[in-house]
């Protein structure tokens, strides 16, 4: 059973019910955390015997929005569908949690409720991301905008596990997000967190750029949550200009054709499609939890729960 945040994010909850609808329907069971008469009415509006298909509803009677400061919003609101939806993680009543809501909330939740892992100072969010030779998992994405060398050293740990175990690499290549491959370069941050991994038993390649990540030369790459939420951010936009504005232009580029910008365009869809898995894990705690995009849709919301029963 998967537990889902059915209040969280921007469109909830019709989106997060179209998800958990659609997961349903491939035989992935989900335990919605909501106000029981909004989420009825909907999922009925949405599909009349929803209830044949293994969807339950525990009612909660708070929502945490997204302004609110992440702390203070989960000691408050026990009775969020955010909060109660981890909960039942920690409880053993579901194997894992997804929300699209607060980022913020949903780690702290799992701090508080889940427990850190021995040995991890803060836990981060690791993402899946498509490159020209298959996938690469990225943290921090968002969790930590403050770090200190021996954050990103965990880090580097816990994604190197993450591949070993999900991936089946024994030895992932693991890169430290730079301003330059030069081992000399990079913030001070970077530059301490560099010597650590040196002397780590990792497979550590050195410092990378975003071309050497999404050509495909490391499997694990490590950065500080500031910096990898705005990496993350403009990934996306890339894609969505080039998508949007060049490939479905009226006005095609010198020498190119519509076949050639029909292929362009599969070519991207395909490949954000296969490796979008609709959300990220949020590793470094003692259960499993993922956090989706606020802005996420069903089809978002549906294969975050695919990831997180594969988990």
């Amino acid at each position: 059973m998967i537990a889902l945040d059915a209040m969280g994010g921007d469109f909830s909850p019709h989106s997060n019910l179209q998800g958990a609808l659609s997961a349903a329907r491939k035989g992935i069971p989900v335990l919605l955390f909501g106000d029981a008469q909004i989420l009825e009415k909907e999922l009925t509006a949405l599909d009349q015997d929803w209830r044949s298909l293994g969807l339950l509803i525990e009612h909660t009677s708070e929502e945490i929005a997204m302004d609110e400061e992440p702390a203070a919003a989960v000691r408050k609101k026990t009775d969020s569908s955010l909060v109660r939806a981890v909960r039942s993680v920690k409880e053993g009543r579901c194997s894992a949690v997804v929300s699209a809501g607060s980022s913020g909330a949903l780690m702290i939740a799992s701090l508080f409720i889940l427990g850190r892992r021995e040995g991890i100072e803060r836990p981060a969010i690791a993402g899946i991301l498509p490159t020209a030779k298959g996938v690469v998992v990225g943290l921090d994405l968002g969790a930590n905008t403050e770090c200190k060398p021996s954050y990103l050293y965990q880090f580097a740990h816990l994604g190197a596990e993450f591949v070993r175990e999900h991936f089946h690499l024994e030895h992932p290549r693991v890169g430290l997000l730079s301003n330059g491959h030069e081992d000399c370069k990079g913030s001070a941050l970077t530059k301490e967190t560099f010597e650590l991994l040196k002397q780590s038993t990792l497979n550590f390649v050195g410092n990378v750029e975003p071309y050497n990540i999404f050509a495909g030369d490391v499997d694990v790459f490590v950065t500080d949550g500031f910096s990898g939420n705005v990496l993350i951010k403009t990934l996306e936009s890339v894609r969505d200009l080039v998508t949007l504005k060049i490939v479905n232009s009226d006005e095609l580029p010198s020498g190119a054709d519509n076949k050639m910008l029909g292929d362009i365009k599969s070519s991207i869809e395909k490949s954000f499609k296969n490796d979008d898995r609709g959300g990220a894990v949020l590793l470094g705690v003692q259960g499993r939890a993922i956090v989706c995009h606020g802005a996420a849709h069903g089809d978002d919301i549906e294969r975050a729960l695919m990831l997180a029963k594969g988990l």
